[in-house]
């Protein structure tokens, strides 16, 4: 006899086709920067999102994240502290760092991936103050390595030229 299926096994199974061709059909080459932190002694290897359809799809259906690697989500004027990000369809757990103009670090929040399936239930992160710009790095990297509120964000200066990397699906 064969055991019925789960809810969830069945949404996996009815949801397959369309991750992979979503996948597909969305992959891009994005480009990538150094990022330096006051006093952290790694470079920090950082996709940059600076469109509305990078900064949307974000690190969606990642597996994992290697450890001196993020994503930097540049906009173009301040956002206000109610704005924050989500983790739908986020597999992995994230530390978030959003920046003020000058680059320092302004709130750092801890996100957890969202296991809904429906968008309205995922929580929202908002730092509650102005932001310009977020850092988002594996769960638990800033406290892992003393960065703090007040940390210094900048482009590498010996890191002379981007990359670009293709993104996974």
């Amino acid at each position: 006899m064969i055991a019925p299926l789960s809810s969830k096994s069945v949404l996996a199974l009815l949801l397959a086709p369309w991750l992979l061709m979503t996948s597909a059909a969305t992959a891009t080459s994005l480009p990538t920067t150094a990022l330096c932190i006051a006093d952290h002694p790694h470079q920090i290897t950082a996709e940059v999102a600076d469109t509305d359809r990078t900064r949307a799809r974000g690190l969606m259906m990642r597996a994992q994240l290697a450890e001196h690697s993020g994503m930097w989500f540049r906009y173009q004027s301040e956002r206000p502290g109610s704005n924050g990000f989500w983790m739908y369809n986020t597999w992995i757990a994230l530390d978030i760092a959003y920046l003020d103009a000058q680059q320092r670090i302004v709130a750092i929040i801890q996100m957890q991936p969202c296991e809904s399936i429906d968008p309205s239930r995922c929580p929202v992160y908002q730092p509650n103050v102005p932001y310009h710009s977020a850092l988002e790095m594996n769960l638990g990297y800033f406290a892992k390595h003393n960065i703090t509120l007040g940390a210094q964000v900048t482009e590498c200066t010996d890191s002379s030229q981007q990359t670009t990397i293709k993104e996974k699906p």
